[in-house]
């Protein structure tokens, strides 16, 4: 890795794969999430209807690797805001690259966006990227889902199984679903809704030459998680249904 920025890459797909595979290889606990977490693993969306272009790379982070993430972003020359950060700093960071072409979004610990993800426990392993269970779930937990996410989300199931090994890095885990899904009914209930929505998408632009029919890959999970034990709050949530408004609508930070 350059220490002096000097070697930043100009394809911002290129440096997020750049940077994720170093944290991969200095064992700390940090992972690509978000649309270029997608390109990355997600052959079917780098061409046709889905492809788009990137502004923007996140990174999901454990509070022990903080610090040291943070240490790499200044090495690589990468400009914090620092009334931002000084802010957010215990839970979310902000970046950017020196000439202005991206910025780096970093969240610590959880996503909190519509819902809350925790992802403790979970930004190790081989992958430099975040596992697809979750981040599956951090594209559909967003109440006014874009097309974007939803496209990302229709090339995920395009080009991976579900699997029920929560260990299997390439294939999405339906244990993780489960548990995340059935302790909140209003995450559960988001969740849902937007699948739906990527059923839709796909009826009316599949792809062709993909690994799997995300409609039948949508149906196996509405009927995992209809199957998925649930908590008793999430039955007693469940009781109060739309009545009660079940997700968050955070505004869009200003940086």
């Amino acid at each position: 890795m350059p220490e002096d920025g000097t070697l930043i890459l100009d394809d911002v797909r290129e440096e997020a794969r750049r940077l994720a595979a170093a944290c991969v290889e200095l064992g700390w606990g940090a992972r690509l999430i978000g649309g270029l977490a997608v390109w990355l693993r997600c052959p079917s969306v780098r061409t046709g209807p889905f492809a788009r272009s990137y502004q923007d790379m996140d990174f999901a982070v454990s509070s022990a690797s903080n610090l040291k993430f943070k240490a790499l972003l200044a090495t690589q020359g990468y400009l914090p805001d620092q009334f931002f950060n000084g802010l957010h700093g215990a839970t979310r960071l902000y970046y950017q690259e020196p000439a202005g072409r991206w910025s780096i979004d970093v969240v610590i610990d959880e996503l909190v966006m519509s819902h809350k993800l925790d992802l403790r426990g979970r930004l190790d392993g081989p992958s430099p990227t975040a596992t697809l269970a979750d981040i599956l779930l951090s594209k559909l937990q967003v109440w006014e889902i874009n097309r974007k996410d939803l496209g990302d989300t229709l090339c995920l199931l395009a080009d991976h199984a579900l699997t029920e090994d929560d260990a299997d890095i390439e294939g999405i885990s339906l244990p993780r679903l489960r548990s995340v899904l059935g302790r909140d009914w209003g995450f559960c209930h988001t969740f849902e809704r937007n699948a739906q929505k990527v059923a839709e998408l796909w009826a009316a632009e599949p792809l062709a030459g993909v690994a799997h029919d995300v409609g039948a890959q949508i149906g196996a999970l509405q009927q995992a998680i209809e199957n998925a034990p649930k908590s008793r709050a999430w039955r007693l949530r469940s009781r109060v249904g739309e009545r009660l408004r079940w997700y968050e609508t955070p505004e869009e930070v200003r940086h």
